[in-house]
């Protein structure tokens, strides 16, 4: 670099968590890049100071971030199975590291899993974290409610023996 030349550096305002965000051209684009350089959603939202709650409700309300976040979550993936590769064709830990993962050693649960997320999304299967969501019958309901009462009055006898 000649002495010459200059470089612009980007100050980025970081909103306070808890407020409501300004989306700054600036402040979407740094988020998308460290989407793409790592699929990490959660990671991607702490660089920007945000909370990830706050990007999915961005996610849910502007379509053209949507369109971006595909895009980034896309090459997010390719990046990780990239890095997967290296990792496997080099004993160096560092080989297919981008360079927010340089010096650090890879994360091979993170990237399977993000994997799986991959083909679950590929195979239309919605991918929403937990197990599946399930509803108690009438039942099985009274039986839980019939349970911590019986629980509570062993309880109540108890501190009445002890007093």
């Amino acid at each position: 670099m000649d002495s010459g030349e200059t470089t612009e550096v980007m100050v980025v305002r970081l909103p306070v968590r808890g407020r409501r965000v300004r989306w700054t051209i600036a402040l979407e684009g740094l988020f998308l890049d460290h989407l793409a350089a790592t699929g990490d959603i959660q990671a991607a939202a702490r660089t920007i100071n945000l909370h990830p709650s706050q990007v999915y409700y961005r996610l849910r309300t502007n379509a053209r971030f949507g369109e971006g976040w595909a895009a980034a979550i896309e090459a997010g993936y390719q990046s990780v199975e990239i890095s997967m590769i290296g990792q496997i064709l080099s004993s160096d830990p560092d080989v297919g590291a981008d360079q927010s993962t340089k010096g650090r050693s890879f994360d091979w649960d993170k990237a399977l899993r993000l994997m799986a997320q991959r083909a679950s999304r590929a195979a239309g299967k919605p991918w929403r974290g937990g197990p599946a969501r399930t509803i108690a019958t009438r039942e099985e309901s009274d039986a839980i409610i019939l349970r911590r009462l019986s629980n509570i009055a062993a309880k109540a006898k108890r501190l009445g023996e002890g007093a």
